[in-house]
């Protein structure tokens, strides 16, 4: 099965709290607060190849977490 991140603003500790009971029967989704307080990659370095075929973040996190206050991710793949 799939495990669910459902990641919650920062700035909205009620909206954690609330969430967090509501899902505490769910096993397979984890409700957490948002942890980053900054982009990681700071300094841009010139490379030789990128390597990568795509982005691997599929959508802006923190233009979600800006408007609704919450993200839903999905994490690892479905097995039966």
């Amino acid at each position: 099965m799939r495990r669910i991140l459902l990641i919650v603003a920062r700035g909205d500790p009620l909206e954690y709290a609330t969430l967090k009971q509501s899902f505490a029967g769910h096993a397979h989704i984890d409700v957490i607060l948002d942890r980053r307080h900054a982009q990681r990659r700071w300094l841009v370095l010139p490379t030789e190849v990128d390597r990568r075929l795509r982005e691997r973040r599929w959508f802006n996190i923190d233009a979600l977490l800006r408007r609704l206050q919450w993200v839903i991710v999905a994490q690892g793949t479905d097995k039966a």
